[in-house]
């Protein structure tokens, strides 16, 4: 994780927008929160990252419905194991489709370090979900998904600023990369408990 934030930073500070839409294709999350602290050290603006943000993001959703309303089943069997997509886990999502369809792709943005989010979008186009309200829900969870990642990274970029001594930036920097290993850890540890749970 800490490696992915480093190769993130070093793109968009010398590629800028340009790199922000494929980088969030391959690499998620992790892409608007490093954003966020490049906002507060002025090395990129809001709009124009929003934007970038945004398209990665909504393509990657629209990618991932087209391919799970194209391909479907034969998709898991063949490549799901590499993505994270897999019979049981599509099964699973299958099952709250049924009771809470909004409520689950609205708030799959929100799971996305828990590696849930990817099956439910694949589903919901496997399902044929209708596209129009696919997509208002996840531009609406979208935005307030980026808005908070944005706003921690703004908050870290922050604290660095106001931090003077050398060694308290590192110290500072060695307490992110805690904490972002943290939640990987802790993220990991929940997408074993949902897998336990998928599998009863």
């Amino acid at each position: 994780m800490r490696m992915e934030a480093d190769l993130v930073t070093r793109l968009i500070t010398e590629y800028q927008y340009v790199i922000i839409v494929p980088a969030v294709f391959l690499l998620g999350p992790i892409v608007s929160l490093v954003a966020g602290v490049l906002l507060r050290l002025d090395v990129i603006q809001l709009v124009p990252t929003s934007l970038a943000l945004a398209v990665g993001e909504l393509g990657s959703d629209v990618l991932w419905y087209w391919i799970g309303r194209r391909y479907g089943e034969s998709f898991v069997r063949r490549f799901g194991a590499y993505v994270g997509i897999t019979e049981t886990s599509v099964r699973y999502v299958q099952g709250l489709f049924s009771k809470h369809h909004d409520l689950i792709i609205f708030s799959s943005k929100l799971t996305a370090g828990f590696g849930f989010a990817l099956v439910v979008l694949f589903t919901a186009g496997l399902t044929k979900a209708p596209f129009g309200r696919y997509m208002m829900l996840n531009i609406v969870g979208q935005f307030l998904w980026t808005a908070m990642l944005l706003s921690i990274g703004y908050f870290l970029g922050h604290i660095y600023l106001r931090v003077g001594d050398v060694f308290e930036k590192i110290a500072l920097l060695a307490l992110i990369a805690i904490i972002v290993v943290s939640l990987a850890g802790f993220a990991r540890y929940m997408r074993g408990m949902l897998d336990e749970r998928q599998a009863r």
